[in-house]
């Protein structure tokens, strides 16, 4: 239990001082089994670490879900959603604000990755907002809402690493972060215009008029959108892919969609987009090597077993030990970021939350969920340090006050998901296969 301590605070450490987070879990994790097992043990986990957490078939739908993403942001498809989105909804009150949301969902359909989906549209739609008078907080706070989205909509990234650090059926993740999803985006379009509804001034109703003419003609533009979607969300409903596999065809739909969009310019894209999605898949796998050997220093110390017995005694509702261990997460997020977090956590949680009697693939979605709260709290949410990098001109009091709003909204949603987890769990469990 001591050992454990000590390597947890060890690893906080080196985090605090800027070292890698993946060399952090790395070192901590070698010398710490070291220590408990001897150097043979030590030396076995870190050459096994390679191979059990990189080479298998659930593992390659990350770096191909990150590759659809890097095609579909190449491809222009969030311009073609936002122009698309506010055309049909830019007369509603906050009209531009649900835009945005909407087409955030559009792009999240393809882009696993909040704080891609947060700057790109970021920079569709501030300056489109401000353009129209809409007050700086509500525009930044738009963006960050709209950017998390991408954490719960399939592809997610965010429940692929779930996935692999618990065991549960990625496939399953993936479909069960639908309805949650869907329930977010609407509840962060119903806010906004309950906002522009209170408060005209902060959210004026836009101007310009459109003809049913060019509300049509913006939609074939959308098409490449609902075909990786559906191709995803078909075949590993039905069965009929694996999440590898509905990730292989997403991308080679993804890899058409820009050769048609890009035409001329189709090489340097291709390439640009296959350099950007290498470098993010093997940061985020040399953190996942990097927990899957801290995680085995916690499992050989016994502390994931230890608080789950621990746990299980206490005298008190499951309920509360579930909240409390959701509320770390709001804590966690002010100081690390999402994959970090997720990494650091699920080995010690998930055997205690399913010790507890709770559903793996729903704990999932509500860890997703409280990653993405984390995500833009105070003072170090990472979605709302980088809408700060694309509008250095908003002060960052204003960009947390903005995220902070849609922040009471998610966790109003977390509460509902709390209450009724067959929200979560219905749609996986009309899965085939």
């Amino acid at each position: 239990m001591m050992i454990s301590i000590i390597a947890i605070l060890v690893l906080f450490l080196l985090i605090f001082l800027q070292m890698p987070i993946s060399f952090s879990l790395f070192i901590v994790g070698f010398i710490g089994i070291w220590y408990l097992k001897g150097f043979e043990v030590a030396n076995s986990v870190i050459h096994l670490a390679p191979l059990r957490g990189v080479l298998s078939n659930d593992v390659a739908a990350l770096p191909l879900f990150i590759l659809i993403g890097a095609f579909a942001l190449s491809a222009g498809i969030a311009k073609d959603g936002f122009t698309a989105a506010r055309l049909w909804l830019g007369k509603l009150p906050g009209g531009l604000g649900v835009a945005t949301v909407a087409a955030s969902s559009v792009f999240a359909a393809c882009s696993g990755s909040s704080i891609a989906g947060a700057v790109t549209m970021g920079k569709l739609a501030i300056p489109e907002m401000r353009k129209n008078r809409y007050s700086d907080t509500l525009s930044v706070g738009v963006s960050g809402a709209g950017g998390l989205l991408a954490s719960m909509i399939p592809p997610s990234g965010m429940m692929v690493l779930y996935g692999l650090a618990t065991g549960e059926s990625i496939s399953k993740l993936l479909i069960a972060g639908i309805i949650p999803g869907a329930i977010v985006a609407l509840s962060f379009s119903l806010g906004i215009i309950a906002i522009a509804k209170v408060k005209p001034s902060v959210a004026p109703v836009v101007q310009e008029k459109y003809s049913w003419k060019e509300k049509f003609a913006a939609l074939p533009k959308t098409w490449g959108v609902f075909a990786i979607f559906g191709t995803i969300f078909i075949g590993m409903f039905s069965g009929f892919f694996t999440a590898s596999e509905a990730a292989a065809w997403g991308a080679f739909i993804a890899l058409i969609l820009l050769v048609i969009k890009t035409k001329k310019g189709f090489f340097k894209s291709f390439i640009s987009s296959c350099v950007e999605s290498a470098s993010t898949t093997v940061s985020l796998l040399f953190l996942v090597l990097g927990a899957y050997v801290f995680s085995k220093l916690l499992v050989f110390s016994g502390l994931p077993s230890m608080i789950s017995a621990t746990v299980s005694n206490l005298d008190v509702p499951p309920i509360v030990i579930l909240l409390g261990i959701l509320a770390t997460y709001f804590i966690l997020g002010m100081f690390l970021d999402g994959v970090t977090m997720m990494l650091l956590t699920i080995p010690i949680y998930y055997p205690i939350v399913t010790e507890l009697g709770y559903d793996g693939l729903w704990f999932g979605v509500m860890v997703v969920a409280m990653v993405e709260v984390g995500m833009v709290s105070p003072p170090f949410g990472i979605v709302a340090y980088s809408l700060k990098s694309i509008a250095p001109e908003i002060d960052i009091f204003k960009v947390f006050k903005g995220c902070m709003i849609f922040m009471v909204i998610q966790l109003a949603v977390i509460i509902l998901l709390l209450f009724f987890p067959d929200i979560v769990t219905w749609l996986p469990n009309l899965m085939s296969g």
